[in-house]
């Protein structure tokens, strides 16, 4: 039974437990009072049977009373309740009897019994309580009337004290009334606070943005999900935010101490693990009762370079749109007059040579024009979420092949064979369309064998997955990793040298990075680190692949 409909205002565990001490104490009490009653008031009427015969009685139930109460973690019955206070009523009557009377003033302890009352039971139950206790000690006044002849004036002091325990009765009852209400009030308004914390608590765990809070000696002791993704701390971080006070890794201590030093000099990104996303940090101090702290706050830099490269391409896009235009014009009439020139018949064997280097040149600026304008014309992603592996072997089956002895193997790691993603198939395609026929290319060129490798498997420290497109080739010189993404750039005589850049410009737009890994054998390894499946991209409508599973929030 809730405490609202029974109208208890407070469980058994502070007040019924204090009043059961209390009732206790009271028989050992009255039990103690039997020797001076029989000692120092001889002269007074005094009914030591009777005394004892209600006292001893009283003093066992009220010990195992207690003992029920310290037991029982529910709140007992109106109706349990009543009893005891029924009970309460008539040991004190009885004692008071056997003592002489009102005078002897042991009925003064109703009082206690009825505001008790007032307090544990409902309204009408309370006032029967002190109906029930002003009927008993008009009732004894009139017994010792006329038992022992006393003078009708007893009945005074009698009606006196039932309009004092009616009186209390009612004085606690509004007042536990109010207190009632005040502790709804109080309950109301700490289940209010526990829900906003816990919204708190889940806004800041859901955040894009990393958010930690170091102590005055620079532990870590709060991190949100972000947080702990981005500095690799995910293995150590609670459920519930809280971290084995650990501390933050080398780099961004010193990011931190550089900030100590000038707070107003900004920040550059970092990559604070290997193989791991560029962070921004930014550092405030937060001053609390518990001591001085630093609040860190973590930025994927990722996300901030996607939106500066989807304003870079719609700037590029109006201004390739025009040139493209203006280009495409005398490179069609330079193209079709060279072609024209090669048909004719009088054309010496000496020029044809010229002219073929002219149509080359002119189809080779025809291919960077084309890939100038796919790369500005920016399309936003489209994401699905999708089961990688199988996605990689229905991509290797239908990748169209440039002879016959070319040959793509996939092998998936078992755990990661179930793994989805949540990426633009499109995109990924194109992406891997790309590096694939890059890998041939180079795989044929250094073994005669256009051989490529592509292996699904996950991120050691994060867990999420990465797909590796591996050929046989000669390799990257190490001179030149740090600028194969760059555009326009190339190794071959041939090449327009935005393949690779636009690869990883659709991988930005998906927030999939691609990086280049140095292999201790021969060949290139290109590297796509996915993010979490229920992460959102930025931009652009999404759908999400009909498999029975709910689109999932962003985190």
């Amino acid at each position: 039974m809730s405490r609202r409909t029974t109208g208890f205002a407070y469980s058994s565990d502070p007040l019924l437990r204090i009043y059961a001490w209390y009732r206790l104490a009271l028989s050992i009490l009255l039990l103690a009072s039997y020797f001076v009653f029989r000692v120092g008031r001889a002269d007074a009427p005094f009914l030591p049977l009777l005394y004892l015969g209600a006292a001893i009685p009283y003093a066992a139930l009220n010990l195992a009373t207690l003992v029920a109460v310290l037991a029982r973690p529910r709140d007992p019955r109106p109706r349990h309740l009543f009893a005891m206070f029924v009970i309460d009523i008539a040991a004190l009557v009885l004692i008071t009897h056997a003592s002489g009377g009102i005078n002897s003033g042991f009925a003064i302890l109703l009082m206690v019994t009825v505001a008790a009352a007032a307090i544990f039971v409902p309204g009408q139950i309370a006032t029967l309580v002190a109906a029930v206790a002003s009927l008993a000690v008009l009732a004894d006044a009139l017994t010792l009337i006329v038992m022992q002849d006393n003078r009708i004036g007893t009945l005074l002091p009698a009606g006196l004290l039932g309009m004092l325990l009616f009186a209390s009765s009612l004085l606690m009852q509004r007042l536990a009334g109010r207190l009632r209400h005040s502790q709804q009030l109080a309950q109301e308004r700490a289940e209010e606070v526990a829900e906003l914390e816990r919204i708190n608590q889940l806004i800041v765990q859901r955040m894009r943005t990393g958010i930690l809070f170091l102590d005055a000696e620079d532990r870590v002791r709060i991190a949100n999900d972000a947080a702990a993704q981005l500095l690799g701390i995910g293995d150590h971080a609670h459920p519930e935010g809280l971290v084995r006070r650990l501390r933050l890794p080398p780099l961004a201590r010193e990011a931190m101490e550089h900030w100590r030093v000038d707070p107003r000099q900004p920040g550059s990104p970092v990559r604070l693990r290997d193989n791991g996303p560029l962070v921004l940090l930014s550092f405030t101090h937060l001053a609390g009762p518990a001591g001085n702290g630093t609040l860190v706050f973590a930025e994927d830099f990722s996300q901030i370079t996607q939106q500066a490269q989807q304003l870079k391409l719609a700037s590029l896009g109006r201004l390739t749109a025009s040139i493209a235009h203006e280009i495409r014009n005398p490179l069609g009439s330079i193209s079709h007059a060279a072609q024209l020139l090669r048909e004719s018949p009088q054309l010496p064997a000496e020029d044809s040579r010229l002219v073929e280097i002219v149509l080359a040149n002119a189809q080779r600026t025809n291919e960077v024009i084309e890939s100038v304008l796919t790369l500005s014309r920016g399309q936003q992603p489209r994401p699905e979420r999708i089961r990688l592996g199988e996605w990689l072997q229905r991509f290797a089956d239908e990748f169209p092949p440039r002879d016959p002895e070319t040959s793509i193997t996939v092998t998936l790691d078992p755990a990661a064979s179930e793994l989805e993603v949540r990426v633009d198939p499109t995109h990924l395609r194109q992406v891997m369309t790309n590096l694939c026929e890059n890998g041939l290319r180079y795989s044929q060129r250094a073994t005669g064998h256009a051989t490529l490798h592509i292996a699904l498997g996950t991120d050691p420290e994060s867990g999420l997955a990465r797909v590796e497109v591996i050929d046989q080739g000669n390799g990257i010189p190490p001179e030149m990793v740090g600028n194969v993404f760059e555009p326009f750039f190339t190794t071959e005589h041939g090449g327009t040298g935005l393949g690779l850049y636009l690869a990883r410009e659709l991988c930005e737009a998906n927030q999939v990075r691609l990086e280049y890994v140095n292999t201790l054998h021969s060949g290139s390894c290109f590297r796509l680190h996915f993010g979490h499946p229920l992460r959102r991209t930025a931009g652009g409508p999404e759908t999400t692949q009909a498999r029975g599973e709910p689109n999932g929030q962003g985190t």
